[in-house]
C-alpha cells in the first residue's frame, strides 16, 4: 500500500516558496543518489503531468502523485513531507 501525509507547512512553501497554483500536480518519485544499500531516495516534482499513476492524492489544493513505475520505493512505508527552515523534506516510516 501506498500513502503519505503532506503538513500544512509543507503545504504553505509550496504555495509561496515554490510559487505553486491550486490543483497544480506534484510527482513524488524515486530519485538515484548513489550506490550503497541505500541507493534511492523521494524526489519531488512540480512540472510533471501523471501518466500511468498508482495513486493520486489530492491535498492542501495540488494534487500529489506516483506513477506505477515508482510505486515500489512508498510500498508499505508512510511518506510523510514536512517543510522547516531549510524547505521542503520527506521521510518514510515502514509499517
Amino acid at each position: 500500500m501506498i500513502s503519505f501525509v503532506v503538513s500544512e507547512q509543507a503545504i504553505d512553501s509550496f504555495k509561496n516558496e515554490w510559487g505553486l497554483e491550486e490543483d497544480q500536480y506534484v510527482r513524488i518519485y524515486a530519485k538515484y543518489v548513489g550506490g550503497g544499500s541505500d541507493a534511492f531516495t523521494i524526489g519531488i516534482n512540480a512540472s510533471a503531468t501523471p501518466v500511468d499513476p498508482a495513486l493520486v492524492q489530492s491535498i492542501g489544493g495540488f494534487h500529489f502523485f506516483v506513477e506505477k513505475t515508482d510505486a515500489w520505493i512508498l510500498e508499505d512505508e508512510l511518506l510523510q513531507i514536512d517543510c522547516n527552515e531549510d524547505g521542503i523534506f520527506s521521510s518514510k516510516i515502514s509499517y
